[in-house]
Formats: C-alpha cells, sequence, structure tokens
C-alpha cells in the first residue's frame, strides 16, 4: 500500500507542475507509462513494485517516442503477471475509453471534481450513479495490475492476481490509497466504475 501512496503523491506533485493540472502523461485509457514520474517524482524503483509479486525493474533504458526523454524501459509498462519485468501497477488516469461514444479524456485536478458519470455500465448496481459528480476521492490512479493474464478477468481480482481473488490496494486523486475488497466482487467493479467511468 505505501508504494501505491509513493505513486498518488508523485502524481500530485506531477499535477502542480503541469500546467494543465494533468495527473499523468497518459495517451490513452490503455496507457500504463509511469516513466514521465521517474525520477523527478518517484525515485526510488522499489515504489513501483508490489511486494506480493516477483516483479522487478531493469536497468535498460530508451527512448520513450512519447516524452522524448531517455528513461528507464520496464517504466513504460506494467508487468501482465507477478514474475515479468516492469511496474506491478496499472495506470487510472483516464476517464472513460479513448475514442468511446462517451465523454472520455485525461484526469486533471479541475475535472475530477466537476465529471458526471455518464458511462451506461453493464452491471445494474452501477447505473444509479450515471447524472451524479465523481470527486477526487472516487477517482483512481494507480492500482494492482490485473490485464487478465491466462484467460482471467480483466480489472476484477483473481487467484493468479496481485493479491489474489480478495481485492487489490487502488490510490486515488485525493492521494488516498484502501484496499478494495472483491468478496463480493461487486464492490471491486462498482469502485472500478466510479474511479474512470467505465466498467472493468
Amino acid at each position: 500500500m505505501n508504494n501505491q501512496k509513493q505513486l498518488a503523491l508523485g502524481s500530485l506533485m506531477y499535477s502542480d507542475d503541469d500546467p494543465k493540472g494533468l495527473f499523468a502523461y497518459t495517451q490513452g485509457d490503455g496507457d500504463d507509462d509511469q516513466s514521465w514520474l521517474y525520477p523527478d517524482y518517484v525515485r526510488n524503483t522499489d515504489s513501483y513494485i508490489c511486494p506480493s509479486t516477483q516483479n522487478f525493474i531493469r536497468t535498460n533504458l530508451i527512448r520513450n517516442p512519447a516524452t522524448l526523454k531517455i528513461t528507464l524501459d520496464d517504466l513504460t509498462h506494467f508487468a501482465t503477471s507477478k514474475k515479468n519485468p516492469g511496474s506491478s501497477y496499472e495506470l487510472f488516469a483516464w476517464w472513460g475509453y479513448t475514442g468511446g461514444a462517451y465523454p472520455n479524456g485525461r484526469k486533471t485536478r479541475a475535472n475530477v471534481n466537476s465529471w458526471i458519470y455518464r458511462y451506461p455500465s453493464a452491471f445494474s448496481y452501477n447505473r444509479a450513479f450515471v447524472g451524479t459528480v465523481a470527486g477526487p476521492t472516487r477517482a483512481c490512479l494507480f492500482l494492482d495490475g490485473d490485464g487478465g493474464y491466462l484467460g482471467t478477468r480483466n480489472n476484477i481480482p483473481d487467484p493468479i492476481d496481485n493479491h489474489g481473488a480478495d481485492g487489490g490496494n487502488i490510490s486515488f486523486c485525493d492521494g488516498h490509497v484502501e484496499f478494495v475488497s472483491a468478496r463480493p466482487d461487486t464492490k471491486y467493479i462498482q469502485v472500478i466504475y466510479l474511479s474512470c467511468d467505465a466498467d472493468p
């Protein structure tokens, strides 16, 4: 949980410096590049690794095609499993789905306070939120990586994921981090919907 706290605080400092108040230098809803945090905002590479995994960050350098900065290759993606190189965490700094039929865009200091839920969730228990305002305590930034590895559910905890089927750690745009239970998984699914105005 402490590692995600460091990443969230780094994002808050980044947003203070960014003229648009962006929480992350993200290019779309599937962009998990976290190299913009390193080394200015989060220098310790251990902060990008969940202790429940065997993920690791190598010293290989690349020129990031988005930022044009020389950076650690393994921070440009999340690891996709508990043993691969790369960050253990996914970045959720985008509202909605890139290019979808419903409003979407980067999360900013301003819009997390005014974003109105519009996505018609496939899960009936989320539909009552349509038309309500999000807020920074609901909008997440980082969560334990879950990319549907080996055919498991994407962004819904399974036994193979960082903390198993019990749930996962999620950091939010107000800087707090919490363990969100997936027992039952309806609670976790609802937090994901509220955090990005989209279904898992």
